[in-house]
């Protein structure tokens, strides 16, 4: 089968989706499939090319940098990789738009180019959370007379409205009619027509899939894998911040004392949608408590000066990866799964959950829904309610009081739901099923 993927985020780029596609693209192709990829040219999360190349998860891709003056380069599972334009992009929703836009109309004409005729791929999957990707991915279909399978990774698009994305991206330009006109009818409809149009729409939760089924779209659950290399590492041991510089092991209650600090990591976008404000605030209040937030995102400033002001115990690291990484890892008692509170969100899972539950990492979910039962009922961690500080002060001083880690029920739970394995195969299962 040959495959045509449109994202806007890829590799040597680290970061959800990224990982996503990767371990899915290592299936493809370890299982006999062709697999070609349109993409810009590597910069996120920073504005530009040249930033990321200077950063911490760009540096050790350095040698990549040379390949990218012409339009294909051969990705490092020997994937083909079209590399299409992009805007030098900033922190507003609008520049972020504006950049993911023009590389969705990069793909599409970059593509109609080379993939004509016999070129033609069997199927095309667009990706969000790049929006415009997705109707990249219907215009290619309709015009190579292809099928198109949507992957609608985020809740789109309930999250036009929830997180009031015309308003926040143009409102200083439009007239409130307009943009309430925008969020809660217009785009909403143009969206799901897109998505009805696809020969079938992939999410990542039960929850969204059976609402998106009742708006006769025929969408199916792919939950975001984790790596056999994350299934097979030891269990998380937690690193306690007494002066002996003891480690617990899994089984023991955590922290060994309560006097002792509790060290709660947090890895990956800081944005709007993650709402980590109110863990700053929070933790302002919770002795004990000691956080760390790696990674970048549009928030990120006006987080660090929200710590500063309320003299919160919040360290703030850029996105890192492979051995730095691992060291935050070594200092952190639990790990962190955060989204704010809008109605969509509880049709989300954040893929780091799982990989926190398979290598038994203690984790505050301040999520709701279909997140939170699976953390509850798996007994992976303590959940505390979105946007509620007094919940999620309550669920740090549980932490700083010690609670038991998780127990296998949790590892299990992924590999048997959310594995790379399961992953791949329902993938293939499904472009199997439309390409027939």
């Amino acid at each position: 089968m040959r495959i045509l993927l449109l994202s806007h985020y890829y590799w040597p780029e680290v970061g959800a989706p990224q990982r996503r596609w990767t371990t899915l693209v290592r299936h493809f192709l370890n299982h006999g499939h062709q697999v070609v990829v349109a993409a810009p040219h590597p910069h996120y999360p920073h504005t530009r090319r040249g930033e990321f190349f200077s950063s911490k998860v760009g540096r050790r891709n350095v040698r990549v940098e040379a390949k990218l003056s012409g339009t294909w380069e051969t990705g490092e599972l020997g994937e083909r990789i079209l590399r299409v334009p992009y805007l030098h992009s900033g922190t507003s929703m609008a520049r972020q738009l504006l950049d993911q836009g023009v590389a969705a109309a990069g793909s599409v004409n970059a593509i109609l180019r080379r993939m004509r005729g016999g070129d033609a791929p069997d199927v095309v999957i667009s990706t969000t959370p790049a929006l415009p990707f997705l109707f990249a991915g219907d215009t290619v279909s309709r015009i190579l007379n292809v099928p198109h399978v949507a992957e609608v990774r985020d809740v789109w698009p309930d999250l036009i409205r929830d997180l009031s994305l015309v308003t926040n991206a143009a409102g200083k330009y439009l007239p409130s009619s307009l943009t309430a006109l925008l969020e809660e009818k217009a785009l909403p409809s143009i969206l799901t027509r897109v998505q009805r149009r696809a020969a079938a729409v992939v999410v990542t939760t039960d929850s969204f899939c059976a609402r998106l089924r009742r708006r006769g779209i025929n969408a199916e659950v792919v939950r975001s894998g984790v790596s056999q290399s994350e299934i097979d590492q030891a269990p998380h041991r937690e690193t306690t911040s007494s002066t002996s510089g003891e480690i617990s092991a899994v089984g023991e209650s955590w922290p060994a004392a309560a006097s002792e600090r509790t060290n709660l990591l947090y890895v990956g976008t800081v944005g709007r949608s993650q709402d980590l404000s109110t863990v700053i605030v929070a933790a302002s209040k919770v002795p004990g408590i000691h956080v760390r937030i790696i990674g970048d995102g549009a928030d990120g400033s006006g987080l660090r000066a929200l710590a500063s002001t309320l003299g919160s115990p919040v360290e703030f690291f850029e996105q890192t990866t492979g051995t730095d990484l691992a060291e935050h890892w070594g200092w952190a008692d639990a790990g962190l799964v955060s989204l704010g509170d809008v109605p969509a969100h509880t049709h989300t899972v954040p893929s780091k959950l799982y990989s926190l539950m398979v290598r038994r990492v203690p984790i505050l979910g301040i999520v709701a829904g279909e997140a939170a039962e699976i953390i509850s009922s798996s007994k992976a961690g303590v959940v505390a309610r979105p946007g509620d500080i007094d919940s999620i002060v309550t669920a740090m001083q549980a932490l700083v009081q010690g609670i038991e880690p998780p127990d296998e029920r949790a590892r299990e739970w992924v590999v048997d739901n959310a594995s790379v394995e399961v992953m791949g195969h329902e993938y293939e299962r499904i472009l199997r099923q439309v390409c027939s």
